[in-house]
């Protein structure tokens, strides 16, 4: 899997990804503080609150932070996530389907699968 994405981070971030997609964590003890706006954070911090194996929909996310007819600008929030994996845009997908994913489709869809197999 290519993990180039990680490239700068810290090393304990790198370590933690690797047990992530060795299906060896669940959760990440990460203290992040993303950059963005009041939209796109309070889009991020219900994407954080999305259990491991779980997925939620673009309308849910807008639906969940107060703002129902936001589901694309919700896309677009996940579409500039700085931590990717991390904070886990790929658990959220589009009603029809998987959706958008910064690292790809297929990254998405095997992230997905993973969770599934280890949840």
């Amino acid at each position: 899997m290519d993990l180039s994405f990680t490239t700068g981070w810290p090393a304990e971030w790198s370590n933690q990804i690797d047990e992530y997609l060795r299906g060896g964590r669940k959760k990440f003890d990460i203290k992040i503080e993303p950059e963005g706006t009041e939209f796109q954070k309070a889009v991020w911090r219900e994407m954080a609150k999305i259990p491991y194996g779980q997925t939620r929909t673009y309308a849910q996310i807008a639906e969940a932070i107060g703002n129902p007819k936001a589901a694309r600008a919700v896309g677009t929030a996940c579409g500039k996530n700085q931590y990717v994996i991390i904070l886990p845009c790929h658990r959220v997908v589009a009603t029809n389907g998987l959706g958008g994913f910064a690292l790809g489709l297929e990254m998405k869809k095997r992230l997905l699968e993973l969770e599934q197999k280890y949840k």
